[in-house]
């Protein structure tokens, strides 16, 4: 039991396990905030457009069931407003990467000249005290 809990506690405390953790609360607490964008701004603006008071309210009656179609398509625009948000960021992140490794690059190469450069002088030197 005592291996099973220092297993665990190993697990937990890698790096990536924590990202994933921070990663989740930061995701739950973004999708609040497009939740009350969607529910609190565009939603009274579509139920304006579309006549009805409240958009969320819009219920289709089939039968004995009732359709909730105005929660969906709610529920429907958040999703794409959350898609659309990570796109972004996602975005921004590769741009900046690959600036990033650019840079590396572009330094790897002048150190790489500089080396090169020391070390034909060098041999160009022993070159000359030789002759």
């Amino acid at each position: 039991m005592r291996s099973f809990m220092n297993e665990f506690r190993d697990f937990i405390m890698r790096g990536n396990v924590m990202d994933l953790a921070v990663a989740f609360i930061m995701g739950a607490a973004f999708q609040t905030v497009v939740k009350s964008v969607v529910n609190d701004l565009i939603m009274p603006l579509v139920g304006i457009v579309t006549g009805s008071i409240s958009f969320s309210a819009v219920v289709w009656h089939i039968g004995s069931a009732d359709i909730k179609i105005g929660a969906f398509i709610s529920t429907l625009i958040t999703f794409l407003l959350t898609s659309f948000a990570v796109f972004l960021i996602l975005q921004g992140v590769r741009k900046a990467q690959a600036l990033a490794s650019k840079e590396v690059e572009e330094e790897e190469e002048t150190v790489l000249e500089t080396e090169l450069g020391v070390l034909q002088e060098i041999r160009d030197s022993l070159a000359t005290k030789k002759d």
